[in-house]
């Protein structure tokens, strides 16, 4: 089984990523870590960055300054598409190298990628699973990372709305409730993707 998993941002998504990897054993990618690694390990990433916005968004090290490029990208959609030239091709390469070795070896693959429908990666999976809740648990849990409401916005809009992500789904999970109403419905989905 090759399944992915998204939804909008402050949704739950990396919860519902390890309840599912638990319960079916899955190899596992998760594309927000591995922008992370690459913006910290990737020189090659940093020249480009620095190439596309100067080296203000560089680290005294080479490598990006994360802080400065989200403060940047998420109020200049242009400046996003820019830095997403150069990032997504990396993360589809890791991706898609995992869903390789799954399907070489038979095994379950689960690829937590939040811009997944966003990137036209739907077609390389059997199912897509979308964790989605309402915009306003989104906006709570985003004001409870620090982040003030333009900023918040700012990352809402940068997605493609959830209610599309949700109409496109094979599965959905509600994520406005209690862990345990989270868990009942994980186990839903799984019970029907690995019937006994």
């Amino acid at each position: 089984m090759i399944l992915g998993l998204t939804g909008g941002i402050a949704v739950g998504k990396s919860t519902v990523r390890e309840c599912l990897a638990s319960q079916f054993l899955a190899d596992v990618f998760d594309a927000d870590k591995c922008v992370h690694r690459l913006l910290d390990t990737d020189a090659g990433l940093g020249v480009e960055i620095g190439r596309l916005f100067g080296p203000e968004y560089l680290q005294s090290d080479g490598r990006p300054d994360r802080g400065a490029l989200r403060g940047l990208v998420f109020k200049d959609a242009d400046a996003r598409r820019r830095l997403e030239t150069v990032l997504h091709p990396r993360v589809r390469a890791e991706w898609l190298a995992g869903r390789e070795r799954c399907l070489a070896s038979g095994g379950h693959y689960l690829a937590d990628i939040p811009l997944l429908y966003e990137t036209g990666a739907e077609p390389f999976f059997d199912v897509v699973l979308v964790v989605a809740c309402s915009l306003a648990t989104q906006m709570s849990r985003l004001r409870g990372r620090g982040l003030d409401s333009d900023t918040a916005q700012a990352m809402l809009a940068s997605q493609l709305p959830l209610g599309q992500k949700v109409d496109r789904a094979s599965f959905v999970i509600w994520n406005d409730g209690t862990l345990a109403s989270l868990g009942r419905q994980i186990q839903l989905v799984t019970d029907q993707l690995f019937p006994v």
